[in-house]
């Protein structure tokens, strides 16, 4: 019969290992995936979505109301994301370098202003009429629905923001299918973009992602 100091000896031997099977680093499959799986979770909402076909259904849904607003609402919501990504562009900047130690913040801040304030927007869209003996004929830019964009890790946040102003100007929503090795400011940076959009007017998830995206993801658009 074992004593009262085998077993708080043994005790203390199974929280050890237990501890170190939970450790950082030391997570067994099964624990990391529910890890993970927690973690997206407490990602979702502004534009976030459980999965790519969620991500890509609530974009569709977000087209349908967008397609019947006008040009000028296009604009108010144009500039309010250029507005909210040239208070967050260089934080998003350091961001993006501090996941993937790639290139040099101070390198991306620059893209980020640049594709902020560059990036063509509704004023490039005014209708364009043409008369003459055989009557007038105008042009009107349509938009195209729901596109999908797959950013890279070198250039995380300013492939996200020239891309979300130039679809959403010309109308469209876009889902995003980022690279995973930048997945965490990508998440900020869209969630960002959905704040000031909705904000200034715009339907919820005009600009969507999944928060764990993969290869698989990219290619399973539904």
């Amino acid at each position: 019969m074992l004593n009262d100091a085998e077993i708080e000896s043994i005790i203390a031997r199974v929280q050890g290992r237990v501890a170190a099977v939970k450790g950082p680093g030391r997570q067994g499959p099964a624990l990391r995936a529910a890890d993970d799986l927690g973690a997206a979770e407490a990602l979702l909402g502004d534009g976030i979505h459980r999965s790519i076909d969620a991500a890509v259904g609530a974009a569709t849904a977000a087209f349908t109301a967008y397609r019947a607003m006008g040009l000028e609402s296009r604009r108010v919501i144009v500039e309010a994301m250029r507005a909210a990504m040239l208070r967050e562009g260089e934080r998003l900047a350091y961001m993006a370098h501090a996941e993937t130690s790639l290139g040099r913040a101070e390198d991306k801040a620059q893209k980020n202003l640049m594709v902020t304030t560059k990036t063509p927007g509704p004023e490039d869209l005014e209708p364009q009429a043409v008369t003459g003996d055989e009557g007038m004929m105008v042009t009107e830019y349509a938009p195209y629905g729901v596109i999908g964009s797959i950013t890279p890790t070198t250039n995380p946040t300013s492939t996200i923001i020239n891309n979300s102003i130039a679809m959403v100007a010309a109308g469209n929503a876009v889902t995003f299918n980022v690279h995973p090795g930048a997945k965490q400011v990508s998440v900020e940076n869209i969630k960002l973009l959905n704040h000031a959009i909705v904000g200034a007017g715009g339907p919820p998830d005009l600009v969507t992602a999944t928060p764990n995206p993969t290869l698989e993801s990219g290619l399973a658009w539904p």
